[in-house]
């Protein structure tokens, strides 16, 4: 099932999924700003940890993206995503 879904979304993680990651960092590192100097509560620390760790799996994903779908193809089928 993450396979197919995998495959399903291969167009949308090719595009977009670096640009993503690139504005969730961003993201991140802004909240992490915001904290230090004007709100040093423990929801903005949250926010921008939940920023950079998403942005770090997507970096990960659009990066090995092949090697996943190499990992977990069906067994007993050779599946080559066709570009």
């Amino acid at each position: 099932m993450l396979f197919r879904f995998l495959v399903f979304l291969y167009p949308v993680i090719r595009t977009l999924g670096p640009a993503t990651a690139a504005l969730l960092l961003i993201a991140g590192i802004s909240l992490i700003g915001y904290a230090v100097l004007r709100q040093p509560g423990l929801w903005s620390w949250l926010a921008a940890g939940a920023c950079l760790l998403s942005a770090g799996l997507l970096a990960l994903l659009c990066h090995s993206y092949h090697w996943w779908l190499f990992k977990l193809r069906p067994h007993g089928s050779l599946f080559i995503p066709i570009k």
